[in-house]
């Protein structure tokens, strides 16, 4: 018995912290900047401006040259990129990092569009899987970014799960020895 009430106290005291919330599904940070693009790459000539968000972004505000742009974005082939784009304003920070291809490069004249999934992240909340679709026009130098999350909220860890009902079981072995 007093090996169950060790083994349920060190289970409890083993449960890790509340974990952070997903950004919201839908919570969108749009940016904009100067970029070229050639057959194979997309090149930032300098820190992007962040123009708005929405959801858990609407926190980060508006800024000029506040998004550091991790350049050149390979997009053909396809190349993960960690940190493309790193927005930092009103003490928050917000990363997009490029993790797989969903449609293929699309060219038409000037412009190129590109859809990919990317892992989001803001401060305050748990990295979050979403989509990044950005555009660039060779003609005027434009590039604009939606970075949107598209979970539906966080999912539990399988360790933490596993350490309840370790825990949960403990109490029940407990109770019945003494029931």
């Amino acid at each position: 018995m007093r090996a169950v009430a060790i083994g349920l106290a060190a289970s409890l005291l083993a449960l890790p912290a509340m974990a952070l919330p997903s950004i919201g599904p839908g919570d969108t940070m749009n940016i904009v900047g100067n970029a070229t693009f050639d057959g194979v790459n997309v090149t930032f000539n300098a820190n992007a401006n962040l123009v708005n968000g929405t959801g858990a972004y609407v926190a980060l505000g508006t800024c000029v040259n506040c998004v550091a742009v991790n350049t050149p974005l390979e997009y053909s082939p396809f190349t993960n990129l960690a940190n493309l784009f790193v927005a930092t304003n009103n003490g928050l920070v917000a990363t997009v990092s490029l993790t797989s291809q969903v449609d293929p490069p699309s060219v038409v004249g000037n412009d190129l569009s590109l859809n990919d999934d990317a892992l989001l992240t803001l401060t305050g909340f748990a990295p979050t899987l979403g989509r990044l679709e950005l555009s660039v026009n060779q003609a005027t130098g434009v590039a604009s970014g939606s970075f949107s999350s598209t979970v539906q909220g966080s999912v539990p860890e399988p360790a933490g799960l596993a350490i309840l009902g370790t825990g949960l079981l403990g109490l029940t072995l407990l109770r019945r020895r003494h029931g």
